[in-house]
Order: structure tokens, then sequence, then C-alpha cells
């Protein structure tokens, strides 16, 4: 018996690692084409059965960090060598994690954003719908960051233009897309929608920045 549920589990298991194959490119697509549907449908599907929550796509979660990782792949794989890390930053497992954890603080706080505009008590119940919507829309921003940092360390023009675009475009798109998210949940002007996502992105940059340096510094040799 416990081997059939040991088989039992490596198959569902199996079928869960290679469906994201599929299922990967198609949410990318969909997040990218369609990011306020798909911020929406990240809420809606929480209140589905287990079983069969985002059927036709990948968890929130688990999106945004297939996302980093495989930005973190294409690093390991095209990035120039930099200094070599130290300590527990010296395990790209834990690597991979802390850049999870750091870009995760974007959706984090435009989704404590969102709850406080709308009047609502801020509590894990009612963070974990808008975490999830905030997901889908910070993983494109996430990856186009993220290839914009490995492109950055070519020194030459070519290296440069392709910075420029990478961070310029996914800048834009998810400063767009929090904007129409905010006219269209709180009820907010336009303006008053970009200068709350503007603010709230530059806040999250600064932690961003204060906690890589933190750790940068934690990990330093002697």
């Amino acid at each position: 018996m416990d081997l059939m549920n040991l088989l039992k589990s490596v198959e569902e298991l199996l079928y869960e690692l290679v469906s994201w194959l599929l299922f990967y490119p198609l949410t990318l697509w969909k997040c990218v084409r369609h990011p306020i549907r798909m911020m929406a449908y990240a809420e809606a599907e929480l209140g589905s059965d287990a079983k069969v929550r985002y059927s036709a796509a990948i968890s929130p979660p688990i999106f945004l960090f297939l996302t980093l990782l495989l930005a973190h792949l294409v690093d390991l794989r095209f990035g120039l060598p930099t200094r070599e890390l130290t300590g527990a930053m010296a395990d790209q497992r834990n690597l991979l994690l802390f850049r999870a954890v750091l870009f995760s603080l974007f959706p984090l706080m435009m989704a404590a954003q969102r709850i406080r505009r709308l009047g609502q008590p801020l509590t894990r119940e009612t963070l974990r719908p808008a975490f999830y919507s905030q997901c889908y829309a910070a993983a494109p921003f996430a990856l186009s960051f993220d290839l914009a940092m490995t492109s950055v360390r070519y020194a030459n023009p070519t290296a440069s233009t392709v910075t420029g675009i990478l961070l310029g475009a996914g800048l834009v798109w998810y400063v767009a897309v929090e904007a129409r998210s905010f006219v269209m949940q709180a009820s907010v002007g336009l303006g008053e929608a970009l200068a709350r996502v503007v603010a709230t992105l530059f806040v999250g940059a600064v932690l961003f920045v204060l906690i890589a340096l933190a750790m940068a510094s934690f990990v330093a040799p002697a």
C-alpha cells in the first residue's frame, strides 16, 4: 500500500511538472495580453474547489516563482561572472528564494494599497485574493527587470539598448496595468491611480534596494 501511494504521488508530481511546460507560456501570454482579466481570474479561482482551482493556468504565486526561476537560469547561462557570494547566498537555491521574496514585495505592497483604499481590514483573509491577483501582474515586470539586469552587464551599445527597452517596456506596462486596476477596482481617477501606483512602486523599490544591500553586506567576505 505504501508503494502504491508513493507511485501515485510520483504520478501526480510528474504530471504537474510536465503540465507546466504547456501552461507556463500560456499563463505568461494571458498575463501580458489580458492582465486585468487574469487578475480577476486569480481572485475568482480562490473561491472554487481546491482540486480544480487554476485548472486553466498556473497558480499565481507559483507562476511568479517559476518566472523568477526562468530569469535566474537565464542569468546563470548568459550573465557575466560577478563576485562570488559566500555564506547562505552561495547556494543557488537560497539565492533564488531570496530573489523571490524581494520581488514579492511589489505584489504585497500593491495588494495592501488596494485593501487600504477599499477601506477593508488588513487580514490574512483579505490580503490573499489581492496578493494572488497581483502576482499575475508582477511576474512579467519581474521577468523584464531580471533580464535587463542580465543584459546590463555587457558593456556595449547593443546591450545598453536591450536593457533600456526591457526596463522601459516592463515598467510602463506594469504602471499602466496597476493604474487601470486601481481605476476599475478602487473607483479612483486616473491621476490619483497613477500617483498611488508610482508612490507604491517607489517605496517598494527603496525596500528592495535596502534589503538587497543589507544581504550583500551580510554575505560579503571579511
